[in-house]
Parts: structure tokens; sequence; C-alpha cells
């Protein structure tokens, strides 16, 4: 089960993430959601078509990061830390999520992301 509470906390915040399970994100409303393995040219449409200048979205929700591996993960890194994709900003209440199978799932996410994340779960 999700701390929603704790979810909420982290509007506004810049440079956090929340990790929550898979199974999870079907609780948070006004989401959009991408699969870790997704390349970086599907990462821009999504960026470009479904972000920029959507401010009704509460979520951006990263799929199965704990199935990445760690190098893979650095776009994602990158993305919490500057929240920003290829100079396509994230608005500045969308909160990222990564979802993971479940707490052994935590063991996989790379040192530098981890960092980032808020454990919501």
């Amino acid at each position: 089960m999700i701390n929603k509470e704790l979810i909420e906390l982290q509007k506004g915040c810049l440079a956090t993430c929340v990790v929550i399970q898979n199974e999870d994100c079907k609780e948070l409303d006004s989401k959009i959601i991408v699969n870790a393995d997704s390349n970086d040219s599907e990462l821009l449409t999504t960026f470009k078509e479904k972000i920029s200048n959507k401010e009704e979205l509460d979520y951006f929700i990263i799929s199965e990061i704990d199935k990445l591996n760690e190098s893979l993960q650095n776009k994602y890194y990158q993305i919490v830390k500057d929240r920003e994709f290829f100079g396509i900003k994230l608005p500045k209440d969308m909160i990222v999520v990564l979802t993971v199978k479940d707490r052994e799932g935590l063991k996989n996410i790379s040192k530098e992301l981890y960092n980032f994340c808020v454990i919501a779960f």
C-alpha cells in the first residue's frame, strides 16, 4: 500500500522522485506512464506531446525501473536531477514516480538515482 501523503509532499520539490510498487500506480490519478526500457526517441515524443505545457498532469511514472540495468538508468537520473529531457522541462508540481516489483527491486536502482528517491510503500 502506498503512502499518498508522503507522495504529495514531494510536489514542488526539485530533484526528488518517489518509488512505489508496480501495482500501486493505478491508485494515482492524472498521470503519464512510460516503461523504463523506452528508447530516447519514445521518451522525447512523450515529453513533446504529453508533458510539455500540461500543468494538469500530476505524475510522471517510469515503470519497472528495477528491470533496467544501472547504466541505462542514467537518463532517468538526469531527468530527476534536472527535471528535463532534451530541453523540455517537467511542470514544476509534477511528481516523478519510479515503480519496482517489490522491496527487493530497490536494490536494482542505481546508487546515483537512489539518492534522489523517497520510498512510499
